[in-house]
């Protein structure tokens, strides 16, 4: 499929082999198919366009987010991998075409698609203005000296505890999916930034959408869910803000090994079929080609190899996290009960049941008083009630995990672990270390339960 991206005010004329292609476009003042509020940040900042690597780096991020989320995989012949040629536009054309080969391996191992991006030259900047935002509103990029991504999830809330603690002063960089989370994500960076009086913490979120392409003034009606650049779009967002602080201000990801891993649960979630977010071999090629176009802004995930709840122990003493983990949000489908028709429909709230939730509640084990609630409690009837319902899909697929830990030879485990993807091999023994205690995490958990543990083979 050929993908044409459009940020002139003018429409370019195309060459012959984009001639019939789908047209995402990003203008300002004019109908986009693109749609972002980022240039508020900036300007939030002071600046009135932004240096123009981070720009096209942006609107890299911008296309491969749109693409991604709006070019239905039902339209390839395996239901799954899609093939694209793309045409972005960017302002810095010599340095993005040494990185050309690199971005479309590092977007293939993370969305699982064939990705053929091709740049052309353009001197269109995006969203320059001259209006400048109340002093009120204003930051002072002197205020920080750290970008860290901020989900509103356990792992990011102690995340940010952690790098206050260390004397970070942070711009917590969140993605503004719904107002309810947004608020939720606020709430817990304004709780940070209180404690922690003689530092600065601000939550800055970005808004981005985008609608169906257009193709010879049709539109693709079926859109995608399975949304695997929206991370790369999150980390060129982060990498932007963190451009604007300071040349060498680094963006943190706080993710704990296990999930950043991601061993497939069961055989049929092998492959692109399970995220990789925040993969070793991504972030490595992220920064690989980061310096490869001249921008000194690093990656780092703090927490690559260390377990949740090792996470979690580390700052359960805090009085930040005492009073305001319980709020954090690490459902995979926190919105359900918006459409309950029966009983209490709060959300954001964690469901319980869900993958993350599963290892969510492993991880706080040790933390006592912590009031947590959820949906639904994971139990034998639960499951069993469930079996054949797509509700229990994920908390099966984890038992079925742990049997297979219970069962499973060394040798086979380190065969899982290179499966995700290129690792060397001192990565490897790291996160063999973090997948065990993970899982006996887990065995612990559901061990509580006898019927649980029968049903799955732990003695």
């Amino acid at each position: 499929m050929e993908i044409w991206i459009n940020k002139n005010k003018i429409q370019e004329e195309k060459n012959n082999k984009y001639k019939n292609a789908y047209e995402f476009s990003i203008k300002r003042n004019e109908y986009s198919t693109m749609y972002t509020h980022i240039d508020y940040v900036w300007r939030q900042f002071g600046m009135k366009k932004l240096n123009s690597i981070y720009e096209d780096l942006f609107i890299i991020g911008m296309s491969v987010f749109s693409i991604d989320k709006r070019i239905s995989r039902t339209l390839s012949t395996d239901n799954w991998t899609r093939s694209f040629n793309v045409s972005i536009p960017v302002l810095e054309l010599d340095k993005w075409e040494k990185e050309r080969e690199k971005i479309n391996e590092t977007l293939r191992f993370l969305t699982g698609d064939v990705w053929n991006i091709e740049f052309r030259k353009t001197e269109e900047v995006y969203m320059e203005c001259n209006r400048q935002v109340k002093k009120v509103n204003r930051i002072n990029k002197e205020d920080f000296n750290a970008v860290s991504l901020f989900s509103g999830g356990l792992d990011s809330f102690c995340g940010a505890i952690s790098l206050m603690e260390q004397g970070k002063s942070l711009c917590l960089v969140g993605h503004n999916e719904y107002p309810k989370l947004r608020a939720k994500q606020k709430e817990l960076a304004d709780a940070i930034n209180k404690k922690y009086t003689s530092q600065n913490c601000k939550f800055i979120s970005f808004s981005a959408n985008s609608y169906a392409p257009i193709c010879k003034n049709s539109k693709l009606k079926k859109g995608e869910n399975t949304s695997r650049g929206r991370s790369f779009l999150f980390l060129c967002i982060a990498i932007t803000l963190a451009g604007i602080i300071g040349d060498t201000t680094p963006v943190y990801i706080p993710e704990n090994g296990f999930i950043g891993l991601n061993i497939p649960l069961t055989n049929s979630r092998k492959g692109s079929c399970s995220t990789r977010t925040t993969h070793p071999y991504f972030i490595k090629n992220i920064n690989s080609i980061l310096k490869g176009i001249g921008i000194q802004n690093e990656i780092i995930n703090i927490f690559a190899y260390e377990t949740k709840r090792a996470i979690v122990n580390k700052v359960k003493e805090n009085e930040v996290f005492k009073k305001y983990a319980k709020d954090t949000i690490s459902c995979s489908h926190p919105c359900i009960p918006r459409y309950n028709r029966d009983g209490n429909n709060f959300y954001p709230v964690n469901c319980g049941y869900c993958y993350p939730c599963l290892i969510r509640k492993s991880s706080l084990q040790d933390v006592e008083d912590l009031n947590e609630s959820y949906t639904k409690e994971v139990d034998y009837n639960f499951i069993t009630k469930n079996e054949d319902k797509d509700i229990t899909s994920d908390t099966i697929a984890v038992l079925n995990a742990v049997y297979r830990y219970l069962n499973i030879e060394d040798i086979e485990l380190v065969r899982l672990i290179k499966c995700t993807g290129k690792l060397e091999e001192e990565e490897i023994k790291k996160f063999k270390s973090v997948y065990k205690s993970t899982m006996e995490d887990l065995i612990e958990l559901f061990s509580k339960d006898k019927k649980i543990k029968e049903y799955i083979g732990i003695k």
